[in-house]
């Protein structure tokens, strides 16, 4: 069973390096899809893979980055039938 999460991260995200740090993590725990900065200081990512991987991957967000503050995670989640992505990147 696949699952999409598109996912909004609101706090001190921006300018530490916060978008590097998704990507590095989601490319270990195999994750594939997208992470952006938005303009409101809010960051902004897609996310497929299995649950337990994924709900793996929030907990990582919101806690393992050295300078990041999350105050809030939006998570909408959506279950799938194959991974649209290929791979995980920094869009803008």
């Amino acid at each position: 069973m696949m699952f999409r999460y598109k996912i909004t991260i609101t706090g001190e995200v921006q300018g530490i390096g916060y978008r590097y740090f998704v990507v590095n993590e989601a490319q270990k725990l195999k994750i594939t899809g997208w992470v952006r900065n938005l303009s409101n200081g809010n960051v902004e990512l897609l996310a497929e893979g299995e649950k337990n991987v994924l709900e793996n991957f929030v907990s990582i967000l919101k806690t393992k980055h050295r300078w990041a503050k999350v105050d809030d995670m939006k998570i909408l989640e959506t279950e799938i039938a194959k991974k649209e992505f290929s791979d995980f990147n920094i869009t803008f």
